[in-house]
């Protein structure tokens, strides 16, 4: 697959995370964070399961998968404290404190990439992750309002998917198995969201049918495809850049809001909107830009 249609893969993954929100925020109403998550990600499980064990069944060097097994046990803890620790901050805080939190991530991959991984970056990607989470901050309203508890579970979560995103390119790097790693994910998160439910809420069948259709876009568009999507896609893109193509979802999300819940756009979250598309174009053109410096 070529570098643009990875990104395009990653940008596809963004529009489907954006409309996310709203299935995310709506699924309250019935049901706690942990019956949710446990729900949705059983049914990405579920979707997943016969692609991954046709690939594993396809794998000539099996124990490049055992031999990488430490990164892949801490990707799966940093993705369930992530979406565990979103959903349950959603529903805690305000969406514009939500988006900006979340997006924070944009910054945080390049910054572990120097730092704990050693990698050298391409010049500029973090211009690029400065302009997106600018424009996050212009699209949140340009501040935020009365922090609380549920702003620090979505501050952990955007660390949690820092480090998430890292992981699955250094990961992918290796073993190219993107069903059976978003297998692996999914298993993880379903079993911890699983004993949080039975732990702390009390679901039921009734409650589960009421918030049956956010559990199930959840589990199948954005677990199921988009989760899976992300995966496959940063394989042929660097983490530092797939964040930053990633943190469309800001932008998508918005518009979700405006379509599906009648919010409406300032020009100043307009302003926002183009910031985050300028840091996404210049994610696309660096490797261009780059190669003719050479020359």
């Amino acid at each position: 697959m070529s570098r643009l249609k990875a990104d395009l893969l990653l940008l596809l993954v963004a529009l489907v995370w954006g409309a996310a929100f709203v299935a995310q925020k709506d699924a309250f109403s019935n049901i706690g964070p942990c019956t949710f998550v446990a729900s949705r990600f059983f049914i990405s499980m579920l979707l997943v399961l016969p692609f991954a064990a046709r690939e594993y069944k396809r794998i000539p060097r099996k124990k490049e998968i055992a031999a990488g097994k430490a990164e892949i046990l801490l990707l799966c803890s940093a993705f369930c404290a992530a979406v565990i620790s979103q959903q349950i901050g959603v529903g805690r805080t305000t969406v514009t404190n939500a988006g900006f939190l979340t997006g924070l991530y944009v910054i945080f991959v390049p910054v572990i990439c120097t730092l704990i991984y050693k990698q050298k970056l391409s010049k500029g990607i973090f211009l690029a992750s400065l302009l997106s989470i600018a424009g996050i901050w212009l699209l949140s309203g340009g501040r935020l309002d009365g922090l609380s508890s549920g702003d620090a579970l979505v501050f952990a979560c955007a660390v949690g998917f820092a480090v998430q995103v890292t992981l699955v390119s250094k990961v992918m790097g290796r073993i190219k198995a993107p069903f059976i790693l978003s297998f692996v994910q999914y298993a993880a998160v379903t079993t911890i969201a699983v004993i949080g439910a039975l732990m702390f809420e009390h679901p039921t069948i009734e409650a589960l049918h009421l918030a049956a259709l956010p559990i199930l876009y959840a589990g199948i568009v954005s677990g199921g495809i988009g989760y899976t999507l992300q995966v496959v896609g940063q394989q042929y893109t660097p983490a530092s850049d797939s964040a930053i193509i990633l943190s469309g979802e800001s932008v998508f999300a918005a518009i979700a809001g405006a379509l599906l819940l009648n919010e409406h756009l300032t020009p100043l979250q307009y302003a926002g909107c183009a910031l985050i598309s300028l840091a996404i174009v210049l994610t696309e053109l660096m490797p261009f830009l780059f190669r003719k410096s050479v020359h």
